[in-house]
């Protein structure tokens, strides 16, 4: 699992839900990364992951899984969720709804 470099954030230590250190390198959209909600989350086969609102029409930005926690803390309840595994939400205030999903080579977890 690549990391990136590390820079401040401004939760704690204590409060961080995933097994994947803060700096882990994810992907965010650019819609995301604009204040967008995040409402589809893919932990790829590859173990990465991916933070889209669903719509995205742009190619996805390097952050760090940190970054993402910070943007939208409701991820949190997607910290166990698997590797090839999606989640996806209608709205913020929806729940996740998490489904395993086939990688682009037709493989299913």
């Amino acid at each position: 699992m690549e990391t990136v470099e590390v820079h401040p954030l401004s939760f704690s230590s204590e409060s961080w839900p995933f097994a994947d250190p803060i700096n882990t390198l994810a992907y965010a959209s650019g819609q995301v990364l604009n204040g967008s909600p995040i409402l589809l989350v893919f932990h790829d086969h590859d173990g990465e992951w991916q933070f889209l609102t669903g719509e995205d029409r742009e190619e996805c930005k390097i952050i760090c899984l940190g970054c993402a926690f910070e943007r939208d803390a409701a991820l949190a309840g997607l910290a166990a969720m698997p590797i090839g595994w999606m989640a996806y939400r209608a709205s913020i205030d929806k729940s996740w709804q998490c489904e395993p999903y086939e990688d682009s080579d037709g493989v299913e977890d």
